[in-house]
């Protein structure tokens, strides 16, 4: 499985929909994840950023992913998106491990 933080703003009339409404879109978050195959770890609202929302989710796949991705994207909920690829410490280790048998040649100075 795989880390990734989605960054969401809103467009105007996603978000003044989730006021009026008094919608709690976390567990809309959830089964968009499970949908595919994936589990949200959390949805946070956050301030004086460029995005409304952060949320994690850990998905099977990259395309998984990116179903779910295009499936928002199509539906207009946001204005804007954007994603960043999380990893954990454990990642970093085993990442080291396959660096040793990596094989690259610098450029030469």
């Amino acid at each position: 499985m795989s880390l990734y933080m989605l960054q969401g703003r809103y467009t105007k009339e996603a978000m003044s929909s989730i006021i009026t409404n008094q919608e709690d879109r976390t567990a809309a978050a959830a089964a968009a994840c499970e949908s595919v195959g994936g589990k949200l770890v959390g949805m946070y609202g956050v301030q004086g950023q460029d995005y409304h929302i952060m949320a994690i989710a850990d998905m099977p796949s990259l395309q998984a992913y990116m179903a779910l991705y295009m499936k928002i994207m199509q539906a207009g909920t946001f204005e804007t998106m954007k994603t960043v690829n999380l990893y954990t410490g454990a990642d970093v280790a085993a990442a080291a491990v396959m660096a040793n048998d990596a094989s690259y040649t610098p450029p030469a100075g």
